[in-house]
């Protein structure tokens, strides 16, 4: 399925060819560009090399263009959104873990969940989580 995913505030497209642009934070203050596969379930992530991340560090993620934080603690304080549009132009929301190295992302459109990772049952009340959307 062809994809474009987008800013939830702003609405700007975020991927590139195969790749999401994501802006980050680490916990030191050190800020990089991640760059995440389009393909849900999929968590090779790419960096800078310089752009330290520890395994479990919680990250902070911002748009890259409207710099707004993409955080969504309507789901919890570790969860970030995104849009996905797929090619008949149905939205989803894409919600997925900030803590680098958890595997964890939703699928949310209606009252259907679709979930990646083997983390994904560690932060959602899946009842909540259509009431969230």
């Amino acid at each position: 399925m062809k994809a474009n995913y987008l800013c939830p505030i702003c609405r700007t497209y975020l991927n590139v060819g195969d790749q999401i642009v994501i802006s980050a934070k680490n916990e030191k203050g050190v800020k990089g560009l991640l760059l995440f596969s389009i393909h849900l379930g999929d968590y090779e992530i790419n960096k800078h090399p310089n752009f330290d991340i520890e395994k479990n560090e919680n990250l902070s993620m911002y748009c890259p263009c409207c710099h707004k934080s993409l955080r969504y603690p309507k789901a919890h304080k570790n969860i970030f959104k995104i849009l996905m549009q797929d090619d008949e132009d149905q939205e989803y929301e894409i919600l997925f873990s900030g803590i680098y190295g958890e595997r964890c992302t939703y699928q949310i459109h209606e009252k259907k969940v679709n979930t990646f990772g083997q983390d994904a049952s560690k932060y959602i009340n899946f009842n909540n989580l259509i009431d969230m959307s």
